[in-house]
């Protein structure tokens, strides 16, 4: 195909350029020390640039030491695109933020990064940032990462990517419907955040203290006769002591998944379920897993839960038969217990304590069954129990909404980020209106 026929098909406007005809490109050598002679400044890091799309005075720049010559060559302006130059990984090459707005005071960027400074008129900062946050955008860049072990973008192989840009005004109405969708999953994010932290502090007073028969948290200043000493502590009157395994069964033994009927069942592995939270993200079935080593089976009502160390705090009660991978056990509440209650045991506090420190005891990092009968807990009547089941469950529905209308955002996102910065889909400007 000629470049004829590749500029035919660009939309209407649209030119393909290089880096380095619409902004200027300046690789940092400023590093972390301070030398002498040279003057304290804020620091942008690596770290700062990778962790966030967007380098603002949110960030806790550190302090470092830079030449006056330094300061003026590397310091940050508003509208920066600002790209990781060195990894470990390819896939770590590029990773754009944008520097927005004024910041208070001088910051200038650091070793392992390079500036892309936008020319006037030619392009939009958040626009590239954008662009170079897509597959397509990064493409030339992860190709041109050379290195073994460590992988590492030379100037000209920054300069000489290819970008496909529209006319400025077009840019920037681009980049202003994906900052505002931007925004609204940031403050999904939030409210996701605050119910997660509330939750957490429900889960350590329920969990420590109960609810009476009026449904009111036992406070133990105002009424410590509702509470006992024990050999965990304090616990409410009406609770018992009991080893975890005496509540619940573990499973007697695995399966074949490539079996009849167990390769079409649901598979759940440690990666499928969010840590701390209990809830499920995604299933596979053994067939498309290819599963080939034993599973454990478990029922509706039993909680999975992830006995090795990295994935310690991953728990999920099940809503129906399927098998769990034999990084995991799936826990059978007794009829005293609650399935809900026994989630929220073994995501508290205490119980996460415990497994840790159980799983650092040898280079071996699960708990195996003698180990998890060590665990000693307190629990209520299974008529609390339901109760502050019931608790728990009404803040989880509503994480749940949340989380699910996050997933829709974020799905939402990428879908307009590929229509929008390919000119599949156009938009209109205030400038096509007046023509």
């Amino acid at each position: 195909m000629t470049s004829s026929a590749v500029e035919q098909e660009l939309p209407f406007g649209w030119t393909r350029v290089s880096i380095c005809d619409i902004a200027d490109v300046r690789s940092s050598n400023v590093d972390k020390k301070i030398g002498p002679g040279e003057d304290l400044v804020l620091l942008c890091n690596y770290m700062d640039v990778y962790a966030n799309d967007v380098v603002d005075d949110r960030i806790d720049f550190m302090v470092a030491g830079a030449t006056r010559a330094e300061v003026e060559r590397f310091g940050l302006q508003d509208g920066d695109v600002l790209i990781t130059k060195d990894s470990e990984t390819p896939n770590d090459i590029a990773v754009p933020a944008l520097v927005r707005g004024s910041l208070s005071a001088p910051v200038v960027c650091g070793y392992h990064l390079a500036i892309l400074r936008p020319t006037r008129g030619r392009a939009a900062g958040e626009f590239l940032a954008f662009l170079l946050r897509t597959p397509r955008g990064n493409a030339h860049f992860r190709k041109s990462a050379n290195g073994s072990t460590r992988y590492g973008l030379t100037l000209g192989a920054i300069a000489a990517a290819p970008v496909v840009l529209p006319p400025l005004p077009e840019q920037r109405r681009i980049s202003e419907i994906l900052d505002a969708l931007d925004e609204t999953i940031r403050k999904t994010e939030q409210v996701i955040a605050k119910l997660q932290q509330m939750k957490r502090g429900l889960l350590h007073d329920l969990l420590t203290r109960g609810i009476d028969e009026n449904g009111e948290l036992r406070n133990p200043e105002r009424h410590p006769e509702q509470f006992k000493d024990s050999s965990l502590g304090r616990i409410p009157a009406s609770w018992k002591v009991a080893r975890l395994l005496d509540l619940v069964e573990l499973p007697s033994g695995q399966v074949d998944p490539r079996w009849e009927p167990y390769s079409s069942w649901v598979l759940v592995a440690p990666d499928h379920i969010q840590p701390g939270t209990g809830r499920l993200l995604k299933t596979s079935t053994a067939a498309e897993q290819g599963a080939i080593s034993g599973k454990y089976g478990f029922l509706p009502g039993d909680v999975i839960y992830s006995k090795i160390r990295p994935y310690l705090r991953k728990a999920v009660v099940a809503d129906r038969e399927g098998l769990c991978s034999a990084d995991m056990y799936p826990l059978r509440p007794t009829p005293a217990m609650n399935p809900r209650f026994l989630l929220a045991l073994i995501l508290g506090e205490r119980f996460s304590r415990f497994a840790a420190g159980v799983s650092m005891r040898s280079g071996f990092p699960k708990i195996n069954r003698e180990e998890l009968g060590e665990y000693v807990m307190a629990y209520p009547s299974r008529q609390e129990q339901d109760a502050l089941s019931q608790s728990l469950v009404s803040v989880d529905i509503r994480e749940d909404c949340e989380s699910r209308q996050l997933d829709k955002l974020r799905a939402l996102k990428q879908g307009l980020m590929d229509d929008l910065l390919t000119g599949r889909v156009p938009v209109s400007t205030p400038e096509a209106g007046r023509a």
